[in-house]
């Protein structure tokens, strides 16, 4: 599903071009070339990496998969597009980094940039805030809640493996929070560090319905109150089952002022700010045109050619992580 969106990307920039594709149903790579102008397919990923004509690769498998093919690409001296999450533990992104430091030219890009620093709102949120006009931030209220969107039942029914927490890593914690996490402390400067947990909910088992076989262990909804160095408290809320409805909304809380916005592409794009003196002001936010897929791609070709540095490095990412982690810790640690 991801990598059809990459390959929509790639047919729009003048200077990529898809050589290969590979999956591990033969059904999907006809699918693909009925679809798409790429002239190999594969079902053995490594047929890739042994062509000395591609030069970067995009790792589009379930989480759990995504260390090996990580570090095969490194070898053959492939840039790489990862998906998030980055790994499903902290000691496997730790090793990725590891590896990823003998070959510092090679340029190494992760995707949680998608819904998050490449979309028009961040860059006006970040200018609002380095402009000081919000004072000093001290609250993060975040919550988008779903009565119906769990990857593998709803949203994406042929891949139930979202459902097994041995290899998607978590759900909506995991899944959604790489990206809510690069938005709420990239707009911060990525400055914030966690300095404690105060308290985490998680909850499974809100329906009774019969996914069949799979396995069906990750979380579906979850809440935190996290606290981060320089006073920031941040109230987190992601729910991809939960009996309750709640748009994706944030709040940003500053000494001087404040903003609403729902950070999404599809969502609201008008930024809501509340300033000194009762002001309230709508910002129109202008997204004809804009494309997530299109922007993350279009970034990553301009990374490769030395236009600028990933806004979404493997560091950063791994930061992201560990919040993520630790609040699964906690979350287990609270329940005994």
């Amino acid at each position: 599903m991801i990598a059809e969106h990459h390959l929509d990307a790639i047919q729009k920039i003048p200077n990529l071009e898809t050589r290969w594709v590979a999956a591990t149903r033969q059904t999907s790579l006809d699918r693909i070339t009925q679809k798409y102008p790429v002239p190999n397919t594969t079902t053995d990923y490594t047929d890739i990496l042994r062509d000395e004509e591609v030069h970067a690769v995009m790792i589009c498998t379930p989480p759990h998969l995504h260390k090996k093919i990580f570090e095969e690409s490194l070898e053959a001296g492939k840039h790489i597009l990862l998906e998030k999450p980055a790994g499903i533990s902290l000691d496997e992104v730790d090793q990725m980094i590891a590896s990823a430091q003998n070959y510092p030219h090679l340029k190494i890009m992760d995707c949680s940039a998608r819904h998050s620093r490449l979309v028009p709102k961040f860059q006006k949120v970040k200018e609002i805030i380095d402009s000081g006009a919000l004072g000093e931030i001290y609250h993060i209220h975040h919550n988008a809640v779903n009565r119906y969107s769990r990857p593998g039942i709803e949203y994406h029914p042929t891949a139930k493996w979202f459902l097994n927490k041995a290899i998607a890593g978590g759900g909506p914690l995991f899944d959604w929070g790489v990206y809510d996490l690069s938005f709420h402390l990239g707009v911060l400067g990525d400055v914030p560090e966690l300095d404690r947990i105060k308290h985490v909910t998680f909850k499974s088992g809100l329906d009774n319905i019969d996914t069949g076989d799979v396995i069906f262990d990750v979380e579906e909804m979850f809440l935190a109150m996290l606290e981060f160095t320089g006073g920031i408290s941040f109230y987190w809320e992601r729910a991809s089952h939960a009996n309750m409805s709640v748009p994706n909304e944030t709040r940003i809380y500053g000494t001087k002022g404040g903003i609403k916005l729902a950070f999404c592409s599809w969502d609201d794009p008008d930024i809501i700010f509340y300033g000194p003196d009762n002001k309230e002001e709508t910002i129109k936010m202008d997204y004809s045109g804009h494309d997530d897929g299109f922007a993350l791609v279009q970034h990553f070709s301009d990374v490769l050619d030395g236009k600028c540095e990933p806004v979404m490095s493997l560091e950063l990412a791994r930061k992201h992580l560990e919040i993520i982690f630790k609040c699964y810790d906690a979350g287990r640690n609270a329940s005994g």
